[in-house]
């Protein structure tokens, strides 16, 4: 997988971002230009964060695949039920001599609940799906600096409902030379 140059910025201390021009060297005051590796790259606090930040958010998408889940086995249910449900009033009215569309109505809405329940599940895919390549291409670039973590996440709610999260980062290896 072919990693953009500026990922290598994000990364540095010396990085420069400008709205206009986007990342810059902040000893070169150019855009990234060299082939695999910075050679003057300065890992000291931003990638400590980078790591932090994108380990994090993926374990916060990680925790709501059980809620996603429960979501669409509940909606699928009460849909399904909706739709049974107006299917029996239908041959209920029908046996007895009756011509409603009143079961058609009740059915059309059991169909209509079908987006509440595959929403919250497609959306937790696209985030996974995107998180887990951002993940990988983090741990791909470290690894060209020979750098390997490990990282130890602890959720903790406060009295409030505030989630409150310590990250522990410890390097197995740390030369990026």
């Amino acid at each position: 997988m072919k990693i953009d140059l500026s990922k290598h910025c994000q990364l540095c201390d010396n990085q420069i971002y400008d709205i206009q021009s986007g990342t810059k060297c902040g000893l070169t005051n150019k855009r990234p230009n060299f082939t695999s590796k910075c050679p003057d790259i300065k890992f000291e606090t931003n990638y400590e964060e980078r790591i932090k930040e994108i380990n994090t958010e993926l374990e916060l998408v990680k925790r709501t695949k059980s809620l996603s889940i429960a979501n669409f086995i509940f909606f699928i249910v009460i849909s399904l039920a909706i739709v049974l449900g107006g299917y029996l009033l239908g041959t209920y009215a029908f046996d007895k001599g009756v011509i409603s569309t009143i079961p058609l109505t009740i059915m059309g809405v059991g169909v209509l609940i079908l987006p509440l329940a595959s929403g919250p599940l497609n959306k937790y895919r696209q985030k996974i799906k995107i998180t887990q390549k951002r993940k990988l291409e983090l741990d791909e670039l470290l690894l060209k600096y020979n750098i390997e973590y490990t990282i130890d996440l602890t959720f903790h709610k406060d009295l409030h409902g505030n989630l409150d999260i310590t990250t522990i980062l410890n390097f197995q290896r740390k030369h990026y030379r």
